[in-house]
């Protein structure tokens, strides 16, 4: 049997198939969303919502999470309550007046526990940019009625608060330090 010209044509065959080229999506803003949710007297969760801006995500082409980057804009916040919002806004809390976006960028994607996608990146906001690590889910891929795909990503993480200098002088006892969010990303290809 001769084996080097079988080699020879399988290895001649791969060159000439064309690489699989990664693909673009950006953010589907009325589907996709990001909340938070930090205790209030040790008792309760208070959440509210930030609205994400703008996320463009680059996928491998079997919709592998390779990039992402966001940006939400923190005048946006709402918890239900216009006095406490007001004061979320204020420079007791995020000074969106000096301070107006959070922004995430990757640093590493890597395969995560039970068929997740485990991120790394940094998290800015209120002057100060620090790592965040979290893992991701790969909800599905949806063709649209207009043809086009949608791809789907969740994520739930905690940070905590004080690493971003927020609301120094509430204990935790009044505001928890550790802060819940949670994001649901629908990003269209293309």
């Amino acid at each position: 049997m001769k084996t080097a010209p079988l080699f020879a044509l399988v290895a001649f065959g791969a060159l000439a198939l064309p690489a699989l080229a990664d693909i673009s999506a950006h953010l589907d803003p009325p589907h996709s969303s990001a909340t938070f949710s930090v205790r209030h007297l040790t008792l309760t969760k208070v959440s509210g919502t930030i609205v994400i801006k703008e996320a463009t995500i680059v996928l491998g082409d079997d919709h592998s999470l390779k990039e992402a980057d966001a940006t939400l804009d923190l005048a946006t916040i709402d918890t239900g309550t216009a006095d406490r919002d007001r004061d979320l806004r204020s420079a007791r809390w995020f000074d969106v007046a000096d301070y107006p976006l959070m922004t995430f960028k990757s640093t590493s994607i890597a395969p995560g526990a039970n068929g997740s996608t485990h991120v790394t990146g940094d998290l800015s906001f209120h002057g100060i940019t620090k790592p965040v690590s979290f893992d991701a889910a790969y909800t599905g891929t949806v063709t649209d009625g207009r043809g086009q795909t949608h791809v789907g990503y969740s994520a739930i993480f905690t940070l905590d608060r004080t690493n971003w200098n927020l609301g120094p002088g509430f204990p935790a006892l009044i505001v928890g330090h550790d802060v819940t969010i949670d994001i649901e990303v629908d990003a269209i290809e293309g």
